[in-house]
């Protein structure tokens, strides 16, 4: 899976921690809010009425408790990130939901061919409503993958899961195994917004954590149940959703532009036309991994570099 390499090399930003620290500070804000309003009276006012000393250390322990939580959920939001995907799921639930995610592709697909054949057999030019659909349900129905069996229960899973298994269907290149290798030649640029992608999937993974986790504030407040669950349910279908497909989007970019990279820095022959190519990723995706004693393919002369020469 993708995401733990993207985890280790990518997740790691400070303007992500900062947004994680912002979450926590508005958590334990609206708890304290939560707390006020069902005694009436405010936290700065108890905290008023205790000595100085006292003071200091219960607005030291409040930061400490803000800090360690805001860690906390950082070092959560990885698995609960897998969870979302579909993984680690129980196996009844995980099945209805993999169920539900095929016949919705299964829709998708039977309109994507209603509005393909509408396109194709017009003797007028399109209205750009129908345009527009087609446009919506084929970028839909990109985001599943169309072998069942490598199908998961949730958008998100699928959306990822989809990205992954593009490049092997398109060049025959494993798009996990051979991504480490990738990442390494990539451009500095490219991977500056592949890092900013995931820093922004982590980042609304962590709201979701933290939505949900408002239902604490329950036994104070009877509010605090629904306001978590509305608020779960807006972070996963409106902030959750857009840098999820941006991830996928920016890897399968990765390999669509910067494939021949890959080729080039093992002194792998460069495939000659598509058909070609998916053997050729195959064969270099088995190199990457398993290594070969095979005395083909031949390796590609050296680059004619001053440095080569040396």
């Amino acid at each position: 899976m993708l995401n733990r390499f993207l985890d280790a090399v990518a997740g790691r930003v400070a303007k992500e921690v900062l947004v994680v620290g912002a979450q926590a500070v508005v958590f334990w804000a609206g708890g304290f809010a939560a707390m006020t309003w069902s005694s009436g009276r405010s936290p700065v006012d108890r905290l008023r009425a205790l000595t100085p000393n006292t003071q200091a250390l219960v607005v030291a322990a409040a930061l400490l408790t803000i800090m360690l939580s805001g860690v906390a959920v950082r070092r959560l939001t990885p698995t609960v990130l897998a969870f979302l995907e579909g993984y680690g799921w129980p196996g009844p639930l995980r099945r209805y939901a993999t169920t539900r995610q095929q016949a919705r592709r299964h829709r998708l697909r039977e309109r994507w061919e209603r509005l393909r054949d509408a396109q194709s057999e017009a003797t007028e030019p399109i209205a750009p409503d129908t345009y527009d659909a087609f446009v919506r349900t084929d970028a839909a129905l990109r985001r599943i993958p169309g072998a069942p069996e490598r199908q998961l229960p949730t958008w998100v899973g699928n959306a990822l899961r989809a990205a992954e298994l593009r490049p092997y269907e398109k060049y025959g290149l494993d798009a996990v195994k051979c991504w480490p290798h990738l990442w390494l030649i990539l451009p500095a640029e490219v991977r500056a917004q592949i890092s900013q992608a995931r820093a922004a999937l982590d980042s609304a993974v962590s709201a979701l954590i933290w939505s949900v986790a408002f239902v604490f504030w329950t036994p104070w407040n009877g509010w605090a149940a629904p306001a978590a669950a509305v608020a779960a349910v807006a972070v996963y279908r409106g902030a959750l959703r857009g840098p999820c497909a941006a991830l996928a989007d920016l890897v399968e970019a990765s390999y669509d532009l910067h494939r021949t990279s890959l080729y080039t820095a093992l002194r792998w022959p460069l495939p000659t036309d598509p058909a070609h190519e998916r053997e050729a990723g195959k064969l270099l995706t088995a190199y990457l991994w398993r290594g070969s004693d095979a005395p083909t393919p031949v390796f590609a002369p050296l680059p004619d570099t001053p440095e080569c020469r040396r």
